[in-house]
């Protein structure tokens, strides 16, 4: 299985292939298990803790390995409430991993802090040789942006290659300038009908802060459009996988045959067509 990437250009397999590995970041959270695909193995399951006043661990994502590329994925939102609060802390912080990495969110940023120096270390370990692929669907892609900096910066692995789907903004114009200059290959894949890539919003005037507070994405976006009347299916990570096979629909076809249960079921992934309904008599 190979993969390439040249001058930050969108390719088809990664896409696909790491959609189905952020997909299984929620079977590995809700079961304790995933499915990876032939020739992959499960190297180490990220935990973290989430609520910045009331610390909750719980799986956040792995670290998957091949003989020539290795995946580090992370979970979108699944932990009730402790994901949520994590989410809503959108009060900023400085960036504390890299030099000049302005401000990020508090609750996301302390977050991936609180399981930071073990995945570093992790992530040390393996040959500086293979291709680390980073991704994350939801909440997870603004953790995979986040860690990204930090590893192009603080490991072996300087040119990391990023593929979120549906992502938040995570941090202020100072670090998405930041990341921008020094994260190469990052691609934000977008549907533009999914409500979280709106959140947070681009400004906070005061009195929110004393300061207020300005959002900013990073690069690159890749805009997607699936409208399912619905919020959930809008920004579900098997309705953004059902809408980027036909990309490249010979190897997704391939790699969901080759590896049962790897890819996610869009069955749900229809028009939600129901309004409200009158009670039955």
């Amino acid at each position: 299985m190979s993969f390439s990437d040249k001058n930050n250009i969108f390719n088809s397999k990664t896409a696909i292939l790491l959609a189905a590995m952020s997909y299984q970041t929620y079977p590995l959270y809700f079961e304790g298990s995933l499915i990876l695909p032939q020739g992959f193995k499960l190297q180490y399951t990220i935990r973290a803790f989430a609520d910045v006043e009331n610390p909750t661990e719980n799986v956040i994502g792995f670290i998957a390995e091949s003989k020539d590329l290795i995946v580090l994925a992370f979970r979108g939102y699944a932990a009730y409430p402790a994901d949520l609060l994590a989410a809503y802390d959108i009060i900023q912080v400085p960036y504390p991993f890299v030099e000049n990495g302005g401000k990020t969110s508090r609750g996301f940023t302390c977050l991936y802090q609180s399981t930071r120096k073990k995945l570093i270390r992790k992530l040390n370990n393996f040959s500086a040789s293979k291709k680390l692929f980073v991704t994350g669907h939801n909440y997870g892609g603004a953790l995979a942006v986040l860690a990204s900096l930090d590893i192009a910066v603080n490991t072996k692995f300087e040119n990391p290659i990023i593929y979120t789907y549906g992502s938040p903004r995570i941090g202020d114009p100072g670090f998405a300038i930041r990341f921008n200059q020094v994260v190469k290959n990052s691609i934000r894949i977008v549907n533009i009908h999914d409500p979280y890539p709106t959140f947070p919003a681009q400004k906070y005037p005061p009195p929110f802060t004393e300061e207020g507070l300005t959002y900013q994405h990073v690069k690159t976006k890749f805009p997607i459009s699936f409208q399912l009347n619905n919020t959930s299916r809008n920004d579900g990570i098997a309705c953004y996988f059902k809408n980027i096979r036909p990309l490249n629909p010979d190897f997704a076809q391939s790699l969901c045959n080759e590896n049962p249960g790897f890819c996610p079921d869009a069955e749900m992934c229809f028009p939600f067509q129901d309004t409200c309904k009158p009670p039955k008599p």
